[in-house]
């Protein structure tokens, strides 16, 4: 057995080489080309071992400060994963009403520990969380607060509640997952945060019962980090002098994964972000939710695609997969870098340089540009790496392209958690 980090840069445990001339590229103890045999290509697979190695991290970095890891659906709502995370005491970060249906539907006690974020809650999504019993949600505006107080009113059920404050702190990190500045639609500005407190304080039927704050994601710099929760645990010290009941702080999720090159132990990298966020608040009696979404299962997913054709013009390489953006949008959205491997790594070593397409009619479906990898020849298997977060929970029918199929792969057993979608699948809501 070979780990393909020696190799590729992959993450063991979820990901290895195999073999001793042409290595097999195997999910744990699963090859993955016996999954491309079964079920067909395109194909997410997933490693439940990292899954749970990672929220086991997150629980032994935060032991010595209550606290409760919510992972966040919207980087992957599978319900496979989702019960995954459930199993091993994960809340849940919600931000509309169909994910928390979903969470429900695994769990009919899961919205009692759930966050609700975003700046678009509907009445009726306000509603359902209301009688489902969420645990926190976070008002995002104040024609949301009085919008959730009249609802709170009307149905009679007190809602737990936190400001969610916009620090002007840089993430450092793409500008369309950057969240924290005063440009962005998220949050209300730390000085506004006093005046939208003592209003809810007035509403018999909302209770104020934390801060929340969330800069971004896939932030690297963990000083960023550092600086936003500075500013968040002054808001609370003059919010307690205040006389507001302050038991939670919700520090967001964003954490960001290593998507080029070998990645830092998880366990190193996850201390040191503990010790960042954690610090301003010692000595006071907070209860932490943490809302990891991508440094969960960004890394423990990989998207399986067979090459279809190979095509030169002139003297640039196309190599023609039959994945597309449809599949895995974020090299065409943000211009993402993913790795990508061959599922059998010949010895012969040689390379090229290439462009990796889909078969999507837009110049903009690809996977990789100008990429240096090994010679992959037609119907051979490529693994796009990294993929297990804003994978196939952004994935769309362009083209009428039914999304993949998932895999959950657990040592030497796997189950299918989401078939593959069919044509007929989606003309059936159609009239």
């Amino acid at each position: 057995m070979t780990a393909a980090i020696n190799h590729h840069g992959l993450r063991p445990p979820a990901f290895e080489y195999r073999g001793r001339l042409d290595k097999e590229l195997y999910c744990e103890k699963i090859r993955l080309a016996s999954l491309a045999g079964r079920y067909g290509t395109p194909l997410y697979v997933y490693s439940t071992q990292m899954i749970r190695q990672r929220l086991q991290a997150f629980a032994h970095s935060f032991k010595d400060l209550r606290h409760t890891v919510c992972y966040s659906v919207k980087a992957n709502s599978t319900l496979g994963i989702l019960r995954l995370v459930a199993a091993e005491g994960s809340g849940f970060d919600i931000v509309s009403g169909g994910e928390l249906q979903r969470i429900l539907r695994i769990d009919r006690h899961a919205a009692e520990r759930a966050v609700f974020s975003g700046v678009g809650k509907t009445e009726t999504e306000i509603e359902l969380a209301l009688c489902s019993k969420i645990m926190l949600f976070n008002v995002e505006s104040e024609s949301e607060l009085h919008l959730l107080a009249a609802t709170a009113k009307r149905l009679k059920k007190r809602a737990a509640i936190s400001i969610r404050v916009n620090p002007d702190v840089s993430a450092k990190t793409h500008p369309y997952i950057s969240t924290g500045l005063r440009q962005h639609k998220f949050g209300v500005p730390v000085s506004e945060a006093k005046t939208l407190y003592a209003q809810a304080a007035k509403e018999r039927f909302l209770r104020v019962a934390g801060v929340s704050v969330h800069i971004g994601s896939q932030i690297t710099d963990l000083k960023s980090f550092a600086e936003a929760m500075e500013r968040v645990a002054e808001l609370v010290r003059m919010l307690l002098h205040q006389g507001h009941e302050i038991q939670f702080v919700d520090a967001g999720g964003g954490l960001g994964i290593a998507y080029e090159g070998v990645q830092t132990a998880f366990a190193k990298q996850i201390g040191a972000y503990a010790r960042a966020i954690t610090k301003p608040f010692q000595g006071m009696k907070v209860h932490l939710l943490l809302e990891p979404g991508r440094s969960i299962v960004g890394p423990a997913g990989a998207l399986v695609t067979r090459a279809l054709y190979r095509k030169t013009n002139r003297k640039k390489r196309f190599l023609i997969v039959d994945a597309a953006m449809n599949d895995l949008i974020r090299p065409s959205l943000y211009g993402a870098y993913h790795q990508i491997v061959p599922a059998r790594l010949s010895s012969s070593g040689k390379k090229e340089t290439t462009d990796v397409v889909g078969p999507v009619c837009e110049t903009g479906d690809f996977f990789a540009r100008n990429r240096k990898l090994p010679v992959v020849n037609e119907n051979d298997l490529l693994a796009i790496m990294d993929a297990g977060a804003y994978g196939s929970v952004l994935g769309s029918n362009y083209n009428t392209r039914g999304k993949p199929p998932e895999i959950l792969v657990d040592g030497a057993e796997y189950k299918l958690i989401r078939r593959r979608e069919t044509v007929e699948d989606q003309l059936r809501i159609e009239k």
